[in-house]
């Protein structure tokens, strides 16, 4: 079986914290984080390609200038969403992901687990090379599980960073994160 290619790319610039509004639109800076994907020197050759995105606005519309200069369509994945919070009101958002992001693995809420998990099995059941558009902690959750980190947080991805990940038989190989070497993953 060939090797394919997962892009994720973090969204642009929220106009809006996410412990403050639960589905924020792209900041003017983050239109222009979005377009300037365009020159991006690793999103130059996407025409084989699928494109997926989580249903939250912010990736969504960080998804929409390189779908159309590819001319695909998006396809909304309620998998790529950020880590589930319905029940954590506004205001305390911030604080409890910075407690999430400190808890051992095997100590997480399944919900948690769960959404990790989901993440883990859909990236890694792609058959085609895929770009998907997605959050903070989606990044965070399936890289440090590939890294066998003991939480859930591995690095701070920048708005708008690009991570490669390679597959292989059915397996996940290796990474890239935006400016570094590719990390072999030992399964």
């Amino acid at each position: 079986m060939s090797q394919i290619e997962i892009i994720f790319v973090r969204h642009a610039e929220a106009d809006g914290s996410w412990g403050n509004l639960s589905d924020p639109s792209l900041s003017d800076n983050g239109y222009l984080q979005s377009t300037n994907l365009l020159k991006h020197k690793e999103l130059q050759n996407l025409e084989d390609f699928s494109f997926v995105s989580s249903p939250k606005s912010r990736a969504i519309e960080t998804a929409k200038p390189l779908a159309k200069k590819f001319d695909k369509k998006l396809n909304i994945d309620e998998v790529f969403i950020e880590i589930p919070s319905k029940d954590i009101t506004q205001n305390q958002k911030q604080e409890w992901l910075k407690k999430i992001i400190k808890t051992k693995r095997d100590k997480l809420p399944n919900i948690i687990k769960s959404w990790s998990n989901k993440i883990y099995f859909k990236s890694k059941s792609y058959k085609e090379n895929t770009i998907i558009f997605t959050h903070f902690m989606v990044i965070n959750a399936l890289l440090s599980k590939l890294a066998k980190k003991d939480t859930i947080m591995y690095f701070y991805p920048n708005y708008t960073s690009v991570i490669k990940i390679w597959i292989k038989d059915n397996e996940f190989k290796y990474f890239s994160t935006e400016y570094s070497e590719k990390t072999s993953i030992n399964l």
